[in-house]
């Protein structure tokens, strides 16, 4: 065999070796992108149903019967104009305790439990996108705070939950929407779900999302 012949065949081979060790590194790279994606996978059913399993699902039983909850009557109010204002600057007062409607912020607050007491113009603004915001006594028990921060990881674009210091005894909290509002003693999943079906989703901004439990 000539001397260029067998250079000829040295490089063919040398190609067919390069092309066999492609073919296995794109079929090493395709295994691990499946794998990474049944991982993938794997890991947010296990997140969903462990969400549902500790009461972040829409469905779920926290707290006591309605009756034991002693709430009182949906409150409806006229609703003020939704007008923004710089943080501090004053505005006509609000025609309900909490608010649920009325001048706010341009920042709405997070959509989960707070622990600090927040100015009441930045969650108005909540309401605005159709959340519900419970407004809960700083006095208020341990089991009810505990009952209304699993309820408030319930619907997590939904809710949030705020300290506020003019809940009047012997209520705890209020859950309230934009344009009205319910007090309560206790949490009932029942008393809240039904607020929820009504109310949420349903301001004048409608960004968070309706209920579905």
């Amino acid at each position: 065999m000539s001397k260029k012949l067998e250079q000829k065949q040295a490089r063919r081979l040398a190609e067919e070796k390069r092309r066999a060790e492609e073919r296995k590194a794109a079929l090493r790279r395709n295994i691990l992108t499946i794998g990474t994606a049944i991982v993938v996978a794997v890991i947010v059913v296990a997140a969903i149903a462990w969400q549902k399993e500790t009461g972040g699902g829409a469905s779920g039983n926290v707290g006591v019967s309605p009756e034991e909850a002693n709430c009182g009557d949906i409150e409806t109010f006229e609703e003020q104009e939704a007008a923004h204002i710089e943080v501090g600057a004053p505005h006509e007062p609000y025609n309900s305790s909490p608010p649920t409607s009325g001048p706010h912020y341009e920042i709405p607050g997070p959509s989960e439990f707070i622990v600090e007491a927040q100015p009441p113009e930045t969650f108005v603004h909540n309401l605005e996108h159709g959340e519900i915001v419970i407004w809960y006594s700083p006095d208020a028990d341990q089991e009810t705070l505990d009952n209304i921060q699993d309820i408030t990881r319930q619907e997590p674009a939904a809710t949030a939950a705020v300290p506020y210091t003019d809940i009047e005894s012997p209520y705890q909290f209020a859950l309230t929407a934009w344009g009205a509002s319910q007090h309560c003693e206790k949490v009932s999943q029942k008393v809240v779900d039904d607020f929820r079906r009504r109310y949420q989703g349903k301001g004048p901004e409608k960004i968070a999302p309706l209920f579905e439990g």
